[in-house]
């Protein structure tokens, strides 16, 4: 049962930190007229993990257990923990209160939060770059798997 539990929490912070990671993706897309098209690439690669993770855990929570399958991606150095890690680095790029600006200046600071964000990308697109394809080999073997087991 902890097994299980350990799974769903790794499983579910994923999703949460992939949810925070497009919200920020889609304000710079909107906000920033030249947003770099690297931020619609992370968008849509995001978005496609979170969705397999989301499917992850709910045939997960489905079959009541992990099978040997998915203990075995959920490992220490399994691609389940190495994506978390992956995504979380990622998640670090983006300034923390882009999203979090209240008040009547609200659209205002904004836009200026998204332009500033915009000129400093550059100096963190190689990162992002590399992190994104950790997070796609991760991506990739973890939905092999599934694929496999559900065969």
């Amino acid at each position: 049962m902890a097994e299980v539990i350990a799974v769903g929490a790794s499983v579910i912070a994923i999703i949460q930190i992939t949810d925070r990671i497009i919200g920020m993706c889609k304000f710079y897309v909107e906000t920033a007229r030249d947003a770099s098209p690297d931020l619609r690439v992370i968008l849509l690669e995001t978005s496609t993990l979170k969705t397999i993770f989301e499917n992850l855990n709910f045939l997960t929570a489905c079959n009541s257990g992990v099978s040997t399958t998915v203990s075995t991606l959920s490992g220490g150095d399994g691609p389940i923990e190495g994506c978390r890690r992956s995504i979380i680095e990622l998640e670090k790029l983006f300034p923390p209160d882009c999203i979090q600006t209240t008040g009547q200046n609200r659209s205002k600071k904004r836009k200026v939060k998204a332009t500033l964000a915009t000129l400093a990308w550059p100096l963190k697109e190689n990162k992002a770059r590399k992190l994104l394809d950790e997070i796609m080999r991760y991506k990739t073997t973890i939905t092999l798997a599934i694929t496999t087991e559900s065969m």
